[in-house]
């Protein structure tokens, strides 16, 4: 059994992955019990716990509001991210860290892998690739996750957006192409990696696998759900922060080195509907 610390337990993704990982040796904390920003506090908590792993689930993730809170944004997403690795590093501990498809530009026509050139277009992306290039820097045992669209039964996401507004019709961005990614699936790959991993540290891509629009999301959701919402399909909102307009990512590497084969949107989305019902 791992000894295991989780930092933004109480996030979406966090929330799922303390879940699965339930019987190990575990310690979740959320910002207020334990905040990335607190070097020190952090290194106290890893300094008496020793874990084995350490999770970091912690992040500026609102997309929009960075671009006006660009400090804030790098202190989570970068500053704090290259203190956390130095102190996994110091004590031993493997990084298990979330980065997303936002480090990329939305401009390719086929799946990005890994070694692809970033150039993000946003301050959230920016930032983010802040935090994968410090972690690189230290050394440490580590692993970063891009991933994306993530959506879950639990938490803010546009999964229960769609499932719980009030509204009967919905303007939904078609101009966008991704792969929606279910938290719990995350969830589930990172207790098989805990129970089987291979020590082939990196940067990796997890998605669920699969393509399609934020508007044929909201209308899958829209149908298994049974809403009767309308679903239209709009070119583009005014945000304030640019989106990339592709953001396929290519997984084989990781169902290659960690021997998992990841489950597709459909499934994905049908596994968050389940629990969402139960």
């Amino acid at each position: 059994m791992s000894k295991i610390i989780v930092l933004g337990a109480s996030g979406m993704l966090g929330t799922a992955i303390c879940e699965q990982l339930k019987n190990h040796n575990l310690q979740a904390h959320t910002s207020a019990s334990l905040d990335i920003l607190c070097s020190q506090k952090l290194h106290e908590a890893v300094a008496t716990f020793k874990p084995d792993y350490i999770i970091n689930c912690a992040a500026y993730t609102a997309v929009d509001s960075a671009e006006s809170n660009k400090e804030r944004a790098y202190a989570i997403n970068a500053t704090a991210v290259e203190k956390l690795a130095q102190i996994a590093n110091q004590f031993g501990a493997t990084l298990i860290h979330f980065s997303t498809d936002y480090v990329f530009d939305g401009n390719a026509t086929t799946p990005y892998r890994v070694n692809y050139p970033t150039a993000p277009i946003n301050v959230y992306g920016a930032s983010k690739l802040a935090g994968e290039e410090a972690i690189r820097r230290t050394g440490s045992a580590h692993y970063i996750f891009r991933v994306s669209w993530l959506f879950a039964p639990h938490g803010k996401n546009f999964f229960r957006w769609v499932a719980e507004t009030d509204m009967e019709e919905l303007n939904i961005v078609d101009s966008q192409t991704g792969s929606p990614t279910s938290a719990l699936d995350v969830a589930a790959f990172i207790k098989h990696l805990i129970k089987n991993d291979p020590a082939v540290y990196g940067t990796y891509h997890f998605t669920n696998t699969g393509s399609c629009t934020w508007f044929a999301f909201a209308k899958a959701i829209n149908d298994k759900l049974s809403l009767n919402k309308k679903i239209n399909p709009v070119a583009s909102f005014k945000t304030a922060a640019a989106r990339p307009t592709y953001s396929l990512m290519d997984c084989s590497e990781t169902e290659k080195t960690f021997d998992y084969k990841i489950p597709s949107i459909e499934d994905g989305l049908e596994h968050v509907i389940k629990s969402y019902k139960s």
